[in-house]
Parts: C-alpha cells; sequence; structure tokens
C-alpha cells in the first residue's frame, strides 16, 4: 500500500521533510525506521570530523594560522593536532 502514498497523504506533521528529500526518498525512509525514534544530527556534528581532517591535513606547524583559518582557538587547532598523535601512539601499542 506504501507504493500508493502522495505526497497530499502525508500527515503535517512530516510534510517539511517530503519537501526536502521528496516523497519516494521518505518512502524509503518509512520502510527504514518507520514507528522508530530517529535521531538526526545537526550540521555541525556532520562537518566536524571533516574539518578535524582538513585542518590535520593542512597543518603545517602554524597553529596560529590554521585557527584564524578556520575561526578556532590555538587550543583547538592543538587539541585536534594531538588527538592525531595520540591515536597513532595508542595503534602502534596496540600491534605490538
Amino acid at each position: 500500500m506504501l507504493e500508493f502514498l502522495t505526497e497530499s497523504d502525508v500527515p503535517d506533521s512530516v510534510k517539511d521533510v517530503v519537501d526536502v528529500i521528496g516523497i519516494d526518498a521518505f518512502k524509503g525512509l518509512v520502510k527504514l525506521a518507520g514507528g522508530s525514534l530517529l535521531y538526526i544530527p545537526n550540521e555541525s556534528n556532520l562537518v566536524k570530523p571533516i574539518r578535524n581532517r582538513k585542518i590535520r591535513d593542512e597543518f603545517k606547524g602554524s597553529y596560529r594560522d590554521i585557527s584564524m583559518k578556520y575561526a578556532i582557538s590555538e587550543v583547538q587547532v592543538r587539541n585536534i593536532i594531538n588527538k592525531e598523535w595520540v591515536d597513532l601512539i595508542i595503534d602502534l601499542f596496540l600491534k605490538l
């Protein structure tokens, strides 16, 4: 019966979702998670790992340059860079 669902059949509470993703994708979402509580992360949570990867890739030794470019503190840049080193050390230790 779901194949006969149209946008006019959709409850008002989810019409904005249908408007953004389309009726076919909505039907797929209903099949996947219908009736369950679904958490959708916000944009900043999704892009933070990408930003951190870009920071690590672009880091050439100047915490200040990176902090200015990404509008974050030098401490945040140091934490991002240092986390990579800590992860590498842990990986190496676990392989022993």
